[in-house]
């Protein structure tokens, strides 16, 4: 998964579950999160974008 992958968000409690989104960045430092998530729908908040963890993520074709 790099920098442009479109992903899938398995994270249940996220409002952009199952949503494709696409990579933003990815922090290599070994933060909790690191990689940086932007979707093309906004929240209830006004945002477009989340950190994730890699495992809560699937990257798609």
């Amino acid at each position: 998964m790099d920098k442009g992958s479109k992903v899938r968000n398995l994270r249940k409690e996220s409002y952009w579950f199952n949503e494709i989104g696409t990579v933003v960045t990815i922090d290599k430092s070994g933060i909790k999160y690191p990689a940086l998530v932007r979707f093309t729908k906004v929240n209830y908040s006004g945002t477009n974008s989340t950190n994730f963890s890699l495992d809560e993520l699937q990257e798609v074709k």
